[in-house]
């Protein structure tokens, strides 16, 4: 299987590198909200919720895994996809990704921490403030990036494992305090209500996969990339059981009626307003570790569309000094600050998990391919066992989610497609021209 060569990037990323972004972008603000949602929709059973949500995303952990093993160049989902199926669905993945998810996402991060640092300090209500504040955020971070993949890691795994130790040391105190009865419950709840519950969960699940983006930069990626991957899936799903087992069962049928920040309200109970005020401080340090996390790499994505020829190849320049694509980080910088700054990206959130979505089934078909097409291969690839029933599960849970949308989201979903072919096959037809006419 055919690797394309990437320039001069820098391999500096190692095993820890990847489960800390994993972590990162998996545990962001979702987390804070959770507990209390899933509460209100399976009460004291909530915890099957998580557990079969858990077992979908350990599920397609080991297939993301398998095709990591086997296509180490940076771009992650999309080079995947590419690599599988050609030129146009890569085109499709890459623009999906990139817009529909990183930059939407970004965009979304920046106004939650905003709104948290707005709750000490109204000035952050002002426009000027906020975009200001956007301002600085983007500026450190791009220049971490541009520095390079090494550094901008130290920063990430700070606030990572900040905001990591921190809601585990809540968690152990949480445990500490269960009363047994808010977290038993008698019967097996509707199995229409776990789902209902495990779509809202999945929705918090998304965005780890970014973490394999950065392939082009790892020391010996055929073995980074599916054992930090898979470390960093069992890991988001431990924490998040254990974050719901302790604010269930200190709160429980209180958390009906703080639906807005229940583990704030843990935090208070605990140890009184400064465990609410501590919790504040976390939640910021979570969503700047997520944005972090995203925005360094999904500059790799753009970066890798560009080396493919499928978007403008300007984007595929190296620093000359640090070999990272500085042209890419802050062409994105750029568009993350306008559309941060004007909110738009509010009414388009649910493309960024539809969008989500697609792009694991894409990958579930490419870990089908591979497998068919290459039936002995080396041992450097990460074989999981049983993997074509995982991967059949896999993808039955994946269609089942996206049906779930609403049809009008679907409709939304399957339009942008639509454009995004067209636009395509215009592309195609320039540049056909234009290298006739040079010829």
């Amino acid at each position: 299987m055919g690797e394309k060569t990437e320039g001069n990037l820098k391999r500096e990323i190692g095993i820890l590198s990847v489960v800390t972004n994993v972590l990162s972008i998996s545990i962001g603000s979702g987390i804070f909200l959770l507990p209390a949602l899933v509460f209100v929709i399976l009460g004291n059973g909530s915890i099957l919720a998580y557990i079969f949500c858990g077992l979908i995303f350990i599920a397609l952990g080991l297939c993301f895994a398998e095709v990591s093993s086997r296509i180490s160049d940076t771009g992650g989902m999309y080079v995947y996809v590419e690599r599988a199926f050609g030129p146009l669905a890569g085109f499709l993945s890459n623009i999906l990704y990139l817009f529909g998810v990183g930059v939407l996402a970004c965009a979304a991060l920046l106004n939650a921490m905003a709104d948290i640092a707005s709750t000490s300090f109204p000035i952050f209500q002002e426009s000027w403030a906020r975009v200001l504040f956007f301002s600085v955020i983007l500026g450190v971070i791009s220049l971490l990036s541009i520095r390079g993949i090494k550094d901008s890691m130290i920063f990430v795994k700070l606030l990572t494992f900040t905001k990591v130790l921190a809601i585990l040391a809540l968690v152990i105190f949480g445990l500490s305090a269960i009363n047994m009865d808010n977290i038993s419950w008698k019967g097996f709840p509707e199995f229409s209500k776990i789902g209902e519950a495990t779509l809202l969960l999945i929705f918090a699940f998304l965005g780890g996969e970014l973490a394999l983006s950065i392939g082009g930069e790892m020391k010996n990626p055929k073995r980074t990339a599916p054992i930090g991957f898979v470390i960093g899936i069992f890991g988001v799903v431990l924490i998040f059981c254990l974050i719901h087992l302790s604010v269930q069962g200190v709160l429980g049928q209180a958390l009906i009626e703080n639906q807005e920040a229940p583990l704030a309200e843990l935090a208070k109970k605990l140890a009184g307003n400064t465990g609410f005020l501590l919790i504040l401080i976390v939640s910021f340090i979570a969503v700047w570790s997520t944005f972090s996390s995203i925005f360094l790499l999904k500059n790799r994505i753009l970066y890798a569309g560009a080396v493919d020829g499928i978007l403008p190849k300007v984007f595929a320049k190296l620093h000359p000094k640090y070999g990272t694509p500085a042209l890419a980080i802050l062409f994105l910088a750029i568009l993350e600050l306008v559309i941060a700054s004007t909110g738009s990206f509010k009414y388009l959130l649910i493309l960024v998990t539809a969008a989500s979505i697609l792009i694991y089934i894409g990958v579930i078909l490419a870990f089908f391919k591979f497998r068919i097409g290459e039936k002995n291969p080396g041992p450097e690839v990460f074989k999981v066992k049983g993997g074509s029933i995982i991967g059949i599960f896999v993808l039955i849970a994946l269609i089942w989610v996206f049906s779930r949308l609403q049809w009008t989201e679907i409709q939304g979903v399957f339009i942008s497609l639509g454009i995004l072919i067209i636009l395509y096959y215009i592309l195609n037809y320039f540049k056909t021209t234009i290298k006739k006419e040079i010829v």
